[in-house]
């Protein structure tokens, strides 16, 4: 068996975010909408700062899902018992619209 290569810090990074979107999958309590919204979340992070930035009406939009889905989801994902995300809202442009910046928690960390 050949000896594989370490991976880059980008690597390591895609490899830990696709683990993370694996987690989510395989949690049975979690709805197919509160998974949706968490794999758009992953798959929207930028790896430079390990944050993805997304108002909830963007993200609905963007899923064809009812923005309230979208914050019940991230409520749920948020939650103490499940904690796999975590929110920071921010303001942005010279609407002051709320922007939020979302981080992944790895569980196994």
């Amino acid at each position: 068996m050949q000896d594989e290569p370490e991976l880059t810090e980008a690597g390591k990074w895609y490899r830990d975010r696709d683990e993370w979107c694996r987690h989510l999958m395989g949690r049975t309590y979690l709805t197919d909408a509160q998974k949706l919204v968490g794999i758009f979340i992953a798959m929207h992070m930028n790896r430079v700062d390990n944050h993805a930035k997304h108002q909830q009406t963007t993200i609905a939009k963007d899923l064809g899902i009812h923005v309230d889905t979208v914050k019940r989801a991230i409520k749920r994902l948020r939650d103490d018992d499940v904690a796999l995300i975590d929110r920071e809202q921010l303001q942005r442009g010279r609407r002051n619209r709320a922007v939020n910046r979302y981080r992944l928690i790895f569980p196994w960390s």
